[in-house]
């Protein structure tokens, strides 16, 4: 009996160096062509400055742990900046570095929960970036991204805004989608954003999903502002 062949690496081989190059692998910072392909060269990477976990308060008696990958500063900036032009391919990026780059691989968690465009804002992106990073990490972790809530209101950007304003600006913005809530009673979520600066986008997410009733909600984003 022969021994079948296998053509899966040859095709694999010629797949990766075809795709290499329509688009050779680079920097996503400083555009330096790269040997393989990752997000950023060694001397980008070296620039990134990583914070450590902390503990927001959403109520007076529920506090949630926020995982943050790095400092909201360049190059990671770049990444964040690139919604404002429609660049998809970003916020996979982004998605693999916070798995790299946060403690929320070793959390068990039951759903990703994305943070939700209003549907104005989605429709003249074309996608939600938050959704596109927590796809990014629910298949390396193979949990399930559950979009469920729904931004009601289509609230002006949070930059610009003072922190008092933030916190004004997304009172009442999020709601739960038509859903069984019997599915996520008891159970982990991780809220996943891109960014974090005062934290009033996030807590509104947090007190409407801990309408559900879950075991814990924890937080993962890209970038955190400090000071």
């Amino acid at each position: 009996m022969y021994k079948q062949f296998s053509f899966s690496p040859l095709i694999t081989w010629a797949y990766t160096t075809f795709i290499n190059l329509l688009s050779p692998p680079c920097c996503s910072y400083c555009k330096e062509f790269l040997q393989e392909r990752v997000v950023f060269c060694m001397r980008c990477m070296a620039k990134l400055q990583p914070v450590v976990s902390m503990m927001m308060p959403i109520t007076t008696t529920k506090s949630i742990k926020v995982f943050a990958a790095f400092a909201y500063k360049e190059p990671i900036k770049t990444l964040i900046m690139a919604k404002s032009w429609s660049d998809s391919v970003a916020s996979v990026h982004l998605g693999q570095l916070m798995w790299e780059r946060t403690d929320v691989r070793s959390v068990s968690f039951d759903y990703l929960v994305p943070v939700p465009l209003h549907w104005t804002r989605f429709a003249k992106r074309g996608f939600n970036q938050a959704q596109e990073i927590a796809q990014v990490i629910a298949q390396k972790s193979g949990t399930c991204v559950a979009p469920i809530l729904k931004r009601q209101k289509r609230t002006p950007f949070q930059a610009g805004l003072k922190a008092v304003e933030r916190i004004s600006n997304v009172n009442d913005a999020f709601m739960l989608k038509n859903i069984d809530v019997s599915l996520y009673k008891d159970k982990h979520l991780v809220i996943v954003d891109d960014l974090l600066t005062t934290g009033s986008t996030i807590r509104a997410c947090a007190k409407v999903l801990f309408q559900l009733k879950p075991a814990s909600i924890t937080v993962v984003v890209a970038c955190r502002v400090v000071d």
